[in-house]
């Protein structure tokens, strides 16, 4: 059986993501592959993303963590897993990496107790491509414009944020490539494209 690939879109705040991934899945569908496309939080349980995004919730950064977790290992066993053994594209908006960037750089969570959490959900689970479509804050976000809980946080925070996967960009060249998500959007995917057909 043919073993499936799994590609994970990454980067923070309105920088264009749900856009490259639809532009992906309509590329690879005509290809003639199966794909399919999913994000986190709510891959597991619709419900916790709710919870999570809604702005004005209040939760604590140890249940923020705790509900991304419960969420992912829903994500990985009933969805991503399957979805690879039977040979299936598996395109995601965010996996573990987020966890790093906002609950670690962003919310100051301790990294070690960070990995432990994703090495114990993850259960060997390793992305064959992990795209960082990368922008700086100050050019993609504005305040008025939030709708959720992360769009809403201050400018700090998300500059935090995209010193954290800029970070594991750097630890992992070998699955990650970083992206110029400040290009005009055809030029983006034109990048994205050139790095997904290296693995599909």
């Amino acid at each position: 059986m043919k073993k499936g690939v799994f590609i994970v879109f990454e980067g923070g705040e309105k920088v264009g993501k749900t856009t490259q991934i639809k532009l992906l899945k309509e590329y690879l569908d005509k290809k003639g592959h199966s794909v399919v496309a999913s994000k986190e939080p709510g891959g597991g349980d619709p419900a916790i993303r709710e919870k999570l995004l809604a702005i004005g919730a209040t939760l604590t950064r140890e249940k923020e963590l705790e509900l991304f977790c419960e969420d992912r290992n829903l994500h990985i066993q009933n969805l991503i897993k399957p979805s690879l053994a039977e040979g299936k594209i598996v395109v995601l908006d965010r996996f573990d990496h987020s966890t790093i960037a906002y609950q670690g750089y962003g919310r100051g969570m301790p990294i070690p107790l960070l990995k432990e959490k994703i090495t114990e959900v993850r259960n060997g689970l390793q992305p064959d491509l992990v795209i960082l479509l990368d922008a700086d804050p100050t050019d993609v976000l504005s305040r008025e414009e939030a709708t959720s809980r992360f769009d809403a946080e201050k400018m700090d925070f998300h500059k935090r944020v995209r010193q954290g996967f800029l970070a594991q960009a750097e630890e992992d060249p070998m699955h990650w490539r970083v992206v110029d998500a400040s290009k005009p959007l055809e030029e983006v995917w034109q990048g994205v494209k050139k790095q997904v057909d290296k693995v599909v």
